[in-house]
């Protein structure tokens, strides 16, 4: 089994979220102010000092939607080529609304603008009605939309067989970004709107980018610390354990 880091931000996290065999390292983030949906630089220089002895490599559980800009932290320490493949219901590409703060609905194109070695990002899953988010980086960015994406499941094709292919280019490394809400309601409950796939067609598509690619790190949001129905709360421990297993076979 791999070391899985857990970024405990919310108190939303317990051991019954994970494999008992699972060999976890816990970082306390709660005592941290300025994190919330924003982080601001004090909040970044504090949380940074946190993940000092960690590595990208791996698998990294960051809590709730609301601090999905962790993974660009996580991706800040890769320093050699690679190329990001996010499974979101949101782009996150919003434009920065203030100077300095990182934000969990801008920390893509942050990463896009900032990060020397990035080399693709995919967007997989994405709300229609949010694809307007994601202009610009046209030689970078490539996005499959939910409608897209549940066709292509629905015809039993992988996502990425869509004549491009340049996110395995020679000699790259990938970093997988998950965010639960792109899975359907039914599957898991996130404090944001969701989408429709099933766990099902999120493991096949993971599957096929670990036979193909060398994933260097993975992480996973989507926690909801507002939840207050047992069987709802139940439901999210065991698909987090589920992933987590799943993911810890492939790492």
């Amino acid at each position: 089994m791999s070391e899985t880091v857990v970024m405990d931000l919310t108190h939303t996290y317990s051991a019954d979220d994970f494999p008992p065999e699972e060999i976890l390292a816990w970082i306390d983030c709660t005592e941290i102010t300025g994190t919330n949906c924003y982080c601001d630089e004090e909040a970044q220089r504090q949380l940074c000092g946190l993940m000092a002895p960690y590595s990208a490599m791996g698998i990294h559980f960051i809590d709730s939607g609301n601090y999905h800009y962790l993974s660009k932290l996580w991706m800040d320490k890769v320093q050699e080529p690679f190329s990001l493949v996010l499974f979101d219901h949101h782009p996150d590409m919003q434009s920065p609304r203030f100077e300095g703060v990182l934000s969990c609905g801008g920390w893509v194109r942050s990463l896009l603008e900032e990060h020397p070695f990035l080399q693709q990002v995919w967007l997989v899953g994405i709300d229609d009605a949010l694809i307007g988010e994601t202009e610009g980086f046209a030689d970078r960015l490539n996005v499959i939309s939910e409608e897209e994406a549940l066709s292509f499941s629905s015809r039993g094709n992988n996502f990425f067989l869509t004549g491009k292919t340049d996110f395995l280019y020679e000699g790259g490394k990938i970093y997988i970004s998950i965010d639960k809400d792109v899975l359907a309601p039914s599957e898991v409950h996130t404090n944001w709107n969701q989408g429709s796939l099933s766990m099902f067609q999120l493991r096949r598509q993971l599957e096929w980018i670990f036979s193909e690619a060398e994933v260097i790190g993975v992480d996973v949001c989507g926690e909801d610390p507002e939840l207050g129905v047992a069987s709802q709360i139940a439901q999210n421990k065991a698909l987090n354990r589920e992933l987590c297993g799943f993911l810890a076979a492939f790492i």
